[in-house]
């Protein structure tokens, strides 16, 4: 599903680009029109999601400590503590499978405002890149969103195999209530960027690499840091968050969008040169991905 939709998204920004069609007056308040009110309601249904994420981690948690009575029961106690715990494990399983497809619920719409946008495009540069970064950002919270629900999906399976074996080590319990305190952390931070808290998302994004610094979120954590700076246009910030991300993590999955964003940073404090160079690298490394054509754009 990931892979379909990044298929989708790139498609649709190349289009962005290179579509030169001039759209009317009234087809572009349209548009503007369109995108907004999907953006609304998409964030609607990314809180939504963030909301039984929280409730799927609090009922694991709940699912452990059923785990914990049964380790203490014998005898027919265990055997019923047990059926229960595999009843909540089915609720857990069904729940992410309607958080699956609320994913592609999301994915859908930001899909249609690809759509939209091939069929009336500004020619105005400025505004194609508002429109654009709208739903960039969009993107990268969807597969943020995806990652999660991945992990608690092995979690699940995890809990399962453990209903079925000998208990674990305590310390086993101990690394799965901190998953569960790092996801809680990361959501709570990013919701603070969506709602336009740039100053507590950096600080909790940092409070975050501190107390997680081994996490598979880290640099995702210092992506969202340079994305915070870039919307508070505070840009040479931006530029050594984004090469955070690609110093210290060179084979994760945000490199070229850092690289991309840190170019764009360089744009916007008069340093063509320099950000020319970032995206020709970034065309080197990097030539089959959806940054790269925006890069070739730019470049022209």
């Amino acid at each position: 599903m990931a892979s379909r939709f990044i298929r989708s998204l790139m498609v649709f920004l190349v289009l962005v680009f290179f579509l030169t069609a001039c759209a009317s007056q009234q087809d572009v308040v349209y548009l503007h029109k369109q995108v907004n009110a999907l953006n609304r309601q998409t964030k609607k249904d990314l809180d939504s999601l963030g909301k039984a994420l929280q409730k799927l981690e609090e009922q694991i948690k709940v699912n452990e400590a059923q785990q914990k009575e049964i380790e203490k029961g014998l005898g027919n106690t265990l055997k019923e503590d047990q059926e229960s715990l595999r009843v909540s494990l089915a609720q857990l399983e069904a729940d992410l499978v309607e958080m699956r497809d609320t994913t592609q619920t999301l994915t859908g719409r930001v899909e249609e405002t690809g759509h939209l946008l091939k069929r009336t495009v500004e020619k105005d540069t400025t505004k194609q890149d508002v429109l654009v970064s709208q739903v960039t950002r969009l993107s990268f919270t969807v597969e943020d969103l995806t990652a999660r629900m991945e992990r608690l999906e092995r979690q699940e399976s995890s809990e399962t195999v453990r209903s079925k074996k000998k208990p674990e080590a305590e310390t086993g319990k101990t690394k799965g209530s901190a998953r569960r305190t790092e996801s809680a952390l990361y959501e709570k931070t990013l919701g603070h960027y969506w709602d336009g808290r740039y100053d507590e998302a950096v600080a909790g994004f940092n409070k975050f690499i501190t107390s997680y610094p081994k996490s598979d979120l880290a640099d995702n954590a210092y992506f969202w840091i340079g994305e915070c700076h870039r919307a508070a246009e505070e840009y040479e910030e931006a530029i050594l968050a984004y090469q955070k991300v690609i110093n210290d993590f060179p084979r994760g999955n945000k490199v070229p969008a850092a690289m991309l964003h840190q170019a764009l940073a360089f744009e916007k404090i008069d340093d063509k040169t320099t950000a020319t160079l970032v995206y020709k690298k970034l065309l080197r490394k990097f030539p089959k991905t959806r940054e790269a054509e925006i890069a070739k754009k730019r470049l022209k």
